[in-house]
């Protein structure tokens, strides 16, 4: 009898140490980008995305068997707050990070992070990241800022127009941005565009009027603008009050709902390069609904693009075995291809997403037009 309760007891503890171990500690994942102030959209847009995944993958057991927990920090897409944010994640231990919203942000991030974590942003377009080869543990699901810039002077040909001004917001996004659209129109004196304007202004500024007035004088038939939704809805009212008919022609910091409720109907005839619509696919409508049992708020320009970004990161450690061998889910990152709600996606040596594009777009009725050019560049 002894030696029944001896063994039956051992039993019970065999049992209890092995459900221990397969309660696995969570997988936890760093989350970078704007979640508060004017720019929250952004960030909150990646965030919905990478809500989505983290569901998904988590109702199919996890990632190695992990259930995966997202630890946020907010950077407001500031380049000081950025270095705040990275610091706390490095700082809790966070080998994995999506992010960070903005070019600007991401940029002084990935100095803090260093090679101490893997990132991957779904909205942060500027060539520099990859091409300077300074980042080799930088991933993006976005798009570059060169096939927008291309979009935008294959619209200018397309429309004839001849005087174009640049403006920015010398802001890292909003300079690049001019510095492209300068090049391309120097670099092709066949077409025989001129440079009438190129000037930049601050973040934030209550008036134009100033700048305005310049316009005006160089008259103008278009303006490349540099920068974020919020001053080029201020500025689309102040170029329609003062009489100024060139429409502005902006990238993906345009590409947001608000760009247009807060400057209609001044924005009307604008275009925009921005994000491809997913929606239409089974798994985009999946993803849709999914969000709406979390959010009332509508999924924003980069749910699809941060949700791949998270779903082909997960593959990626998966297939690797490990969350912490940075360099086996870079090597994965670059050789597997993964099904997302973007489709088939795979990253290039530096980084960059493979086969993603952007569109172009004019506001027309208060919503964003598809418009196509008629050679794309």
């Amino acid at each position: 009898m002894r030696q029944f309760f001896v063994t039956l007891a051992l039993a019970c503890c065999f049992a209890l140490g092995a459900g221990i171990a397969s309660a696995q500690e969570p997988l936890r994942i760093g989350f970078g980008g704007a979640l508060l102030g004017d720019l929250a959209s952004y960030g909150l847009s990646n965030l919905y995305g990478v809500e989505y995944a983290i569901d998904e993958v988590n109702a199919s057991g996890g990632v190695l068997g992990q259930q995966v927990v997202l630890v946020q920090e907010d950077d407001s897409c500031e380049a000081d707050l950025a270095a705040q944010a990275a610091a706390k994640l490095i700082s809790a231990g966070l080998k994995l990070v999506l992010g960070h919203s903005c070019s600007g942000a991401t940029i002084r991030a990935l100095s803090v992070y260093g090679n101490n974590a893997l990132v991957i942003s779904s909205s942060s377009t500027d060539n520099n990241l990859t091409d300077d080869g300074l980042r080799p543990y930088f991933f993006r699901t976005t798009p570059r800022d060169d096939a927008q810039s291309a979009l935008q002077y294959g619209l200018i040909k397309q429309k004839g127009f001849k005087k174009i001004a640049i403006l920015h917001d010398a802001g890292d996004h909003g300079s690049a941005m001019a510095i492209l659209a300068e090049t391309a129109i120097k670099e092709d004196p066949d077409y025989g565009a001129e440079l009438v304007l190129i000037e930049s202004l601050t973040a934030g500024e209550i008036s134009f009027d100033e700048l305005i007035a310049k316009i005006k004088g160089a008259a103008a038939d278009a303006i490349v603008w540099g920068g974020y939704y919020n001053d080029a809805a201020k500025l689309a009212i102040g170029l329609k009050e003062q009489g100024v008919t060139a429409p502005l022609i902006g990238a993906d910091g345009l590409f947001n709902e608000r760009f247009i409720s807060l400057g209609e109907p001044a924005v009307e005839g604008s275009f925009v390069t921005g994000q491809n619509d997913f929606s239409l696919s089974e798994a985009g409508q999946k993803a849709i609904a999914n969000h709406k049992t979390r959010h009332a708020e509508d999924i924003g320009p980069y749910f699809f693009y941060s949700a791949g970004a998270a779903q082909a990161l997960f593959a990626a450690v998966e297939k690797a075995g490990s969350a912490t061998d940075l360099d086996l889910i870079k090597k994965h990152l670059q050789e597997d291809t993964v099904e997302t709600v973007m489709g088939p996606i795979r990253f290039d040596a530096k980084g960059d997403i493979i086969g993603a594009g952007f569109k172009l777009y004019e506001v027309k009725g208060g919503k964003f037009v598809e418009v196509r050019l008629d050679a794309a560049p």
